[in-house]
């Protein structure tokens, strides 16, 4: 089977997050760390990906054995210059199927990880502090920034707080999921 590269650009700000938290196969490639994600096709991203591919030039036969998805995160350990990519890709055989994901999908699957990146970050603080209330919320905020690297992706404590504090003050964490995305999204090209 050869390997097709399905280009989505993952926002830079999302990277170091979900090389940390997506389970995959770590390795050092070119001065980076790197990092293989397989997503089944029975995930929740797994079938929003299946069912956002487009036909591009040639018929597809047996969309729904694609079997699984890649993501491919690398993340320069280089001090001088911190940078960050992410491709999803998948295995196909070339004789088959070209496959694509519009512009428009590929900015849904950065909202859907952007959702998931703020849900798990109120979730962070809220659980920090049910556990250990004495704890100041800058310094749960300033760990969870150390822990993926966002400053180097120009994110302050004092914008994360105000983010922090929005969504306690709706006391639903999940509806975010429920409302029309943010465009205040740092990095944000709409």
């Amino acid at each position: 089977m050869s390997q097709s590269i399905i280009p989505v650009k993952i926002r830079e700000h999302l990277i170091p997050f979900f090389y940390e938290e997506f389970k995959g196969v770590e390795a050092h490639y070119l001065n980076k760390r790197v990092k293989a994600c397989k997503i089944s096709m029975t995930s929740s991203i797994g079938k929003m990906l299946r069912i956002t591919l487009e036909k591009s030039g040639y018929p597809l036969k047996e969309i729904d054995k694609i079997g699984k998805f890649n993501m491919y995160i690398a993340v320069s350990d280089s001090e001088a210059s911190k940078t960050a990519s992410a491709k999803i890709y998948k295995y196909v055989s070339g004789q088959y199927s070209f496959l694509k994901v519009p512009y428009q999908v590929a900015e849904d699957i950065n909202d859907i990880l952007e959702d998931q990146f703020r849900i798990a970050f109120v979730n962070r603080v809220k659980g920090a502090l049910r556990f250990s209330p004495k704890t100041k919320v800058q310094d749960i905020i300033s760990d969870f920034m150390v822990e993926y690297s966002l400053d180097e992706y120009g994110y302050k404590i004092a914008s994360l707080q105000r983010l922090y504090n929005r969504s306690v003050a709706e006391n639903k964490t999940m509806s975010r999921m429920q409302s029309k995305v943010s465009n205040r999204v740092l990095n944000y090209k709409g």
